[in-house]
């Protein structure tokens, strides 16, 4: 029973961490395509999907702009970092993309939410679990927050 207990005790500090709410980060910041190229390349429908964008706008990676949340310089070790969800213009279509984020210390200690010990200690950060959509009807980098149009 006491090893049940510390399992599910392992999973639910686990499954929070994994949540970290990027949006409380408080700063945006552009970047360009390729600076997104080792997230694009975690998902090979994705990476199909932007290189076939980037063929039909006739454009490089280095020329198209995106957005995405970036922490602070508060914090030590991830300052001035870009973080999901990102916005990318292709010239009329855009792509937004979202991950789980999981914020670490060297130890490996992860953060679920922002804090001055997190600010300190954080080194580390991962996306998993990429979504993306597409689309042309608007264009979500005006902003900012240009998130907030974009809350769920």
């Amino acid at each position: 029973m006491l090893l049940r207990l510390v399992a599910l005790a392992l999973l639910l500090t686990t499954s929070s961490a994994l949540a970290f709410d990027t949006s409380k980060v408080g700063q945006w910041g552009s970047m360009y395509l390729d600076d997104l190229a080792p997230l694009v390349a975690k998902s090979d429908k994705l990476q199909q999907e932007v290189n076939q964008a980037l063929s039909d706008a006739k454009k490089n990676p280095e020329d198209v702009l995106c957005f995405g949340m970036r922490f602070p310089g508060s914090w030590k070790n991830l300052g001035g970092l870009r973080v999901s969800p990102y916005t990318c213009d292709f010239g009329g279509k855009f792509l937004r993309i979202d991950a789980n984020v999981r914020v670490t210390a060297r130890n490996g200690r992860a953060f679920a939410s922002i804090s001055d010990v997190a600010m300190k200690h954080a080194t580390d950060v991962s996306e998993t679990n990429l979504t993306w959509t597409w689309t042309s009807d608007d264009d979500p980098a005006k902003g900012p927050p240009w998130y907030v149009r974009f809350a769920q």
